[in-house]
């Protein structure tokens, strides 16, 4: 019942959570609509349509440059930036960065994950991208899937300069 054979590295694919407000970072710094000074505020929650998303710091953050919300992983900061981003072009950079296919290791049946688009809930779902929505996958839950092998494969990019390798055995 609990899949003792799945390979969990590279068959089981979950919300990939704060780890993927680097992709958010990179696809705002990339498309201008942030840079390594702005400052946004986090007073603990953030309000969007009739709706409170909240930070995981009920108190909040106060005032955050990018550096200050991806080290102390402020849910509000990237809910903004993600909602000026909208999902497709989110989606975008979550691609070129190696999520949502697989890392092509010399492994079998190796998961793809999941990288949502507005067209994809569209076909997949049949109704429509919802604003909130993009709020929740900026900070990596919502559709987001990913394998633990690709996310390591993505932030080895980051670390070495931006370089996707093909992981080897």
């Amino acid at each position: 019942p609990k899949h003792p054979l799945l390979n969990k590295s590279i068959q089981a694919a979950y919300p990939p959570g704060s780890t993927y407000k680097i992709v958010t970072a990179l696809a705002g710094l990339a498309e201008g609509v942030i840079d390594e000074n702005t400052k946004l505020y986090c007073p603990g929650h953030y309000y969007f349509g009739k709706r409170i998303y909240r930070c995981w710091k009920h108190s909040g953050h106060g005032e955050v440059d990018l550096r200050k919300a991806i080290t102390e992983s402020c849910d509000v900061f990237f809910y903004q930036v993600g909602q000026k981003l909208g999902i497709d072009r989110l989606s975008m950079y979550a691609i070129a960065s190696g999520l949502g296919s697989p890392t092509g290791i010399d492994l079998d049946h190796e998961s793809s994950g999941l990288i949502p688009t507005a067209e994809w809930k569209k076909r997949r779902i049949g109704v429509d991208w919802q604003g909130g929505e993009t709020l929740s996958v900026a900070i990596g839950q919502g559709y987001d899937l990913a394998t633990p092998l690709q996310m390591l494969d993505f932030i080895s990019a980051v670390a070495n300069g931006g370089k996707i390798y093909k992981p080897l055995i």
